[in-house]
């Protein structure tokens, strides 16, 4: 006699249909709080599917938009020239350092000869002796570990030092995140971390933004940081091309608005660097051969004929005019009588004497600057950001050119071998993957704990912190070297296995019962096959409670996948039994997929995969001549499954890639899409980015749209006079084509990089690259991208179909029932 087994789901958050773990970030929202109402309080809002509500905002007019950036072009109304005599200058002095890169987060802070530890010893020590000088700090993960093992004595001494104003909190993050690739909410929990902490031992707030080395910037960090009470920014790499007008037309202050913010409520001002660096080399002025003579640290890493000396009154006269020339040479980039110069390098000042002669020698040199005034015209002095911003004429703030748009993707030098910094929209894409993942088990815990009004657990403090690290310009990018990304991964995987504890906790589940599917021990493992847990009818178990916990704030309905030892089971929901579908796992003979839907779909489509030759780097893409196609040519047969649920079908295309494509049989709106696995592993082919592409018949001609990390869209163009690196846009969670009749959009479970034109969207999915791209990564450095299973969703929507004919179908659904 056969014995039947049973599984029982349990719904969490009241209004769920059914949460498959491990789906879509771009559907995460925040926690909605509904407060208690009266029958009488309640608005009818009959025949409205949420699900196809659009909110419609007021936009920004062309007569506001007085800069508009759109990739790689740019279009100006007015020159803004009005050069004044004279120039009030800041020196701001800072250390760029990464929390991982070349080296780990805890080689850099204690092990190598540029230390971050002794660079904020040295910081201390200098700005207490020399009531003048000012420094900058930005990265507070570095700080925190420099704060839990200095002594009583040196953090009165660092307090001391933020109360006075030599010292300056600028950007306060727990690190300086990449604006490309992360989800918006990691950047939200980035901020505030870094901003909890500095409240916490300093008792400050950050007012302004210091963030010059991610590779390119986007409308994500303005708005948020706007929310975070930080009005004023310093930036530093965009296209270089943009970045010539700008200065051609002295704009390279402006206020950077958001489209849909006509009142300019959430644009603050803009401070862009002059050059392609932040280095006392790059940032002195127009002429980095004169600029290199005043790096004069122990620690400079800048090559340079001579260095500045003041040993007797000529060096003084000599290096004070050059200086000053190098100063007024900037000034009518700005169209401002204030402009901050950047004094620093990647991990500079870690030498006791390196301060010390930086002082001294640009002290000498300040004070003859600002006592030949008549010749100059210019008082010089050390500062910091909010100094710089605090000078600025109001005036100068309120005229400041409006800018629409943003400066993806970021292009270094037109004229290099590899211009375009678009490789790390994708590169290591398992990592990429990963750290999403981080994020949704981090914001399901989140939400379980304000739902039962718990206490957050301590014990997480040190997973935020992790995966906040983790979203760093040169970790969620892929851009470290091999044994540095390895070293992340650690930290991700602790940070899972301590989150996936704190679920269990919340929920209080049994042994027998389990929260998350889709992920177990297998964490251990490089690459991201994540084998789901199995449910092992054996020993007695004859029934299992499943509990399915929806991270939405609306209903949804997905599918639930579980796998299970035997093929004799019943699901049941609120006493009902469910319609269930089972497949038997081809590489585990023993095992069976369950899964559970209801409803029915039917839909088209062209789907095929591509493989391009790529000289490019970590950073950057070179692409070849043609395109590749990946086909199977019949050497392995497809695997189709056919059921109540849901079809399939599955395909080995070659030993790098292989494919399943999913369509939910569901009459369901939100369901009405297709789900696209992709299981890639591209370490036996360096020097290959393989896309993914569909084709459609939307004539969209060259314009299409991506997200802003997962906030809003942006229209894109196809330019067909640049090369196909240069039309790739950075795609966090979706994209988007229509025309007319028809609109396709592509969510995406992790980042990557898109491209679109007549029809056709290009993802990329994954790229193994042993190049030197000359960007700072040498070859073979930029390696190993470990396997992955890319997801993505692909939703069809007519476009004719309007408000009316929804509340007309739901008021007939209604009348029917």
């Amino acid at each position: 006699m056969l014995k039947l087994h049973a599984v029982l789901l349990i719904t969490a958050f009241g209004t769920v249909a059914i949460f498959l773990t491990g789906q879509f970030a771009s559907d995460y929202l925040s926690l909605i709080k509904y407060a208690k109402i009266n029958e009488s309080d309640v608005i009818p809002m009959l025949g409205i599917r949420r699900q196809n509500t659009c909110v419609t905002f007021q936009r920004l007019n062309n007569a506001m938009i007085e800069i508009d950036v759109k990739g790689h072009n740019i279009q100006l109304k007015r020159n803004k020239q009005n050069a004044t005599k004279h120039l009030n200058v800041f020196v701001v002095l800072h250390s760029h350092v990464d929390p991982g890169w070349l080296y780990t987060f805890e080689e850099y802070y204690s092990t190598t000869d540029h230390s971050v530890r002794k660079i904020l010893n040295n910081v201390v020590n200098s700005l207490r002796k020399h009531p003048k000088l000012r420094f900058i700090w930005s990265e507070i993960s570095f700080l925190e570990r420099w704060w839990s093992e200095a002594n009583t004595t040196y953090r009165k001494y660092f307090k001391s030092l933020t109360d006075n104003g030599q010292l300056e909190i600028s950007g306060g993050h727990w690190v300086m995140n990449d604006e490309a690739t992360p989800y918006f909410w990691e950047v939200i929990e980035n901020i505030i971390i870094g901003h909890q902490y500095v409240q916490k031992i300093l008792n400050i707030t950050p007012t302004t933004s210091w963030s010059v080395d991610p590779f390119g910037h986007g409308l994500m960090m303005p708005y948020l940081l706007m929310l975070s009470g930080i009005n004023q920014m310093v930036i530093g790499r965009i296209n270089s091309n943009i970045k010539n007008v700008l200065k051609q037309h002295h704009q390279l202050h402006f206020r950077w608005a958001q489209k849909w913010d006509p009142q300019f409520r959430w644009a603050p001002f803009v401070n862009t660097l002059p050059n392609v660096y932040y280095t006392v080399s790059d940032a002195c002025g127009t002429n980095e051969m004169i600029c290199c003579q005043f790096d004069v640290s122990r620690t400079s890493r800048s090559y340079c004929l001579e260095r500045a000396h003041i040993d007797n009154t000529q060096q003084i006269a000599l290096y004070g005019e050059r200086m000053a020339n190098q100063y007024r040479s900037l000034q009518t980039f700005y169209n401002s009588e204030t402009i901050l110069i950047a004094a620093g390098d990647d991990f500079l000042y870690s030498h006791p004497d390196d301060l010390e002669i930086v002082y001294r020698i640009y002290t000498a040199l300040f004070k003859y600057i600002n006592r030949n005034y008549d010749r100059f015209n210019m008082k010089v002095q050390f500062g910091t950001v909010a100094n710089y911003f605090n000078a600025l004429n109001k005036n100068t703030k309120k005229s400041a050119s409006v800018l629409n748009g943003d400066f993806f993707p970021y292009m270094d030098d037109e004229f290099s071998k590899a211009p375009f910094w678009i490789g790390f929209y994708n590169h290591r894409a398992y990592f990429k993957c990963f750290e999403r993942i981080i994020q949704r088990e981090l914001r399901l815990v989140d939400l379980l704990t304000v739902t039962i009004e718990n206490n957050f657990n301590n014990d997480l403090e040190m997973a935020r912190r992790n995966l906040a690290l983790c979203i760093h310009h040169d970790a969620i990018t892929g851009t470290s070297k091999c044994h540095v990304m390895d070293d992340y991964m650690l930290r991700l995987r602790s940070a899972l296995q301590t989150i996936l504890k704190e679920q269990e906790r919340l929920l209080n589940i049994s042994n027998n019962t389990f929260t998350t599917m889709l992920i177990n021990d297998s964490v251990k493992t490089k690459g991201m096959y994540l084998r789901r847990r199995t449910l092992s009818f054996t020993d007695g178990i004859e029934s299992y409670k499943i509990q399915i916990v929806n991270q939405k704030a609306f209903s949804t309905m997905e599918l639930i996948k579980l796998n299970i030892s035997s093929s004799f089971v019943t699901v049941t929901h609120d006493g009902k039994q469910l319609t269930i579908q089972l497949v038997p796992l081809l590489e585990q003979s023993n095992l069976f997929e369950l899964i559970y839907n209801d409803g029915s779909m039917e839909t088209n489509f062209d789907f095929y995969f591509n493989q391009i030759d790529d000289y490019g780097g970590a950073y950057t893409m070179v692409s070849g001549l043609s395109f590749q196609n990946i086909s199977n040519k019949g050497r392995l047969p497809a695997i189709i499954i056919k059921g109540p649920i849901y079809s399939s079908i599955s395909q080995q295309l070659s030993p790098q890639l292989a494919y399943s494509i999913t369509i939910i049989n569901s009459t369901d709106d939100i369901a009405r899409s297709l789900q696209i696995d992709v299981f890639t592993n591209v370490t036996s082919m360096p020097g290959y980015t393989f896309f993914m592409n569909l084709n459609s018949t939307i004539k969209n001609d060259d314009h299409f749209y991506t997200d802003i990390n997962g906030m809003y869209l942006i229209q894109r163009k196809y330019d067909k006079r640049m090369k196909l690196e240069a039309n790739i846009y950075p795609m966090i969670t979706e994209t988007m084509i229509e025309d007319d009749k028809l609109r396709c959009t592509i969510l995406g479970a992790q980042s990557t990089g898109v491209t679109a034109k007549l029809g056709v969207f290009m993802l990329m999915i994954d790229r193994e690259m042993y190049n030197d791209d000359g960007k700072g990564l040498g070859y073979y450095e930029a390696s190993k991208s470990y396997p992955s299973h890319l997801k993505y969703r692909i939703i069809f929507e007519p476009k004719w179909l309007s408000r009316n004919d929804y509340v007309d179908k739901e008021i007939v659904e209604e009348k029917n029932q």
